[in-house]
C-alpha cells in the first residue's frame, strides 16, 4: 500500500485527495489549492483574455504582455523544449521575450534562447506569424543541437519565476504579500 493511497476529502470541494498531499496543502486538493495561487490565477486570466472569444494579445497592458510572454516562454520550453516554443504561438513573442529576459537579467536563458534561434532561424528574424514561422522552420530541424540547449535550460536554476513574481507584484498584477496577509 502506497503512502499516497489513503484518501481524505478536500476541505473545500470534498473530492478525495491523498492524505499526504492534502496535509501539504492545508487539506485542499490540487485544484482548490491552485485557485488560491495568485500567479496561477493571473496566468489563467491572461490566457483567457488572449485566446478566449474576442480576446487578443493587444488587449493586454504592457505589463501584462511582458508577464504573459515570459511565463509562456518558460512554460513552453519546460514542457517541450525550444522546438515547441518556436513551433507554437509562443514563438510569435520572440522579440518581447528576448527583451524581457534582458530586462530581468536572465542572461543564461537569454543566451540559450538566442542560440536556439540561430539553430532554427539562422541569420534571419523569427517570423511573427505562426504559419509563416512553421513553414520557415528547417527540416530536419537540428534536433540534437536543440536537445542539448533544452538540457542546458533544464539544468539552470529557476531564477525567472521569482523575478516574474516580483514583477507581477510591483506592477499590481497580483496582490502583494502584505495585501494577501491582511485579507480576512
Amino acid at each position: 500500500m502506497s503512502e499516497f493511497s489513503e484518501k481524505v476529502p478536500c476541505v473545500e470541494c470534498g473530492k478525495p485527495v491523498s492524505a499526504k498531499l492534502a496535509q501539504r496543502r492545508e487539506g485542499r486538493c490540487l485544484h482548490c489549492d491552485l485557485k488560491r495561487n495568485p500567479f496561477f490565477l493571473l496566468s489563467k486570466s491572461l490566457i483567457e483574455r488572449v485566446h478566449g472569444p474576442g480576446g487578443s494579445f493587444e488587449s493586454l497592458s504592457e505589463s501584462e504582455k511582458f508577464y504573459y510572454s515570459l511565463d509562456l516562454f518558460q512554460g513552453e520550453v519546460n514542457n517541450g523544449g525550444f522546438h515547441q516554443f518556436f513551433f507554437n504561438s509562443s514563438g510569435s513573442y520572440y522579440e518581447l521575450i528576448e527583451q524581457g529576459l534582458s530586462v530581468l537579467n536572465e542572461l543564461a536563458s537569454l543566451q540559450l534562447l538566442r542560440q536556439a534561434k540561430e539553430v532554427v532561424f539562422p541569420g534571419v528574424p523569427v517570423p511573427v506569424d505562426m504559419e509563416t514561422r512553421r513553414n520557415a522552420m528547417p527540416r530536419p530541424l537540428g534536433a540534437d543541437k536543440l536537445d542539448n540547449l533544452d538540457r542546458q535550460f533544464y539544468a539552470n536554476p529557476d531564477t525567472l519565476t521569482p523575478k516574474l513574481q516580483a514583477f507581477a507584484r510591483e506592477h499590481g498584477l497580483v496582490p502583494t504579500e502584505e495585501q494577501i496577509k491582511s485579507e480576512p
